[in-house]
């Protein structure tokens, strides 16, 4: 049985969804591709634009997306502050790195 705080989050999780996400595929290391609900948040710091993935769902190591032709690997953006604690209950965050450049050993170089 889930309490009331849990069933709040879940609807506001949904409505998040609703809202802003669409349909994305995502490769996973293994190879297996899988289907997740999300959206794209485009941000500039210190002269950089930076796109981040916003999604419910939980992401292995070293996933990898293509967007607009180009193919990306998710950095989850917990380990970008080096402390996970820092994430949202609703959302996790992963840093959108083009896969030539960027990701290495399942961190963000930026």
């Amino acid at each position: 049985m889930s309490s009331p705080f849990d069933e709040a989050r879940q609807l506001i999780r949904a409505s998040i969804e609703q809202c802003f996400s669409r349909d994305w595929v995502v490769k996973q290391p293994d190879g297996k591709e899988h289907k997740i609900q999300g959206y794209i948040k485009h941000q500039s710091r210190d002269g950089h634009t930076i796109q981040r993935l916003l999604t419910s769902s939980y992401l292995p190591p070293l996933s990898t997306m293509m967007v607009k032709g180009k193919c990306y690997c998710l950095v989850h953006s917990g380990y970008n502050h080096g402390q996970v604690k820092h994430e949202s209950q609703l959302q996790r965050e992963y840093l959108l790195n083009l896969s030539k450049a960027g990701g290495k050993h399942d961190f963000s170089e930026f």
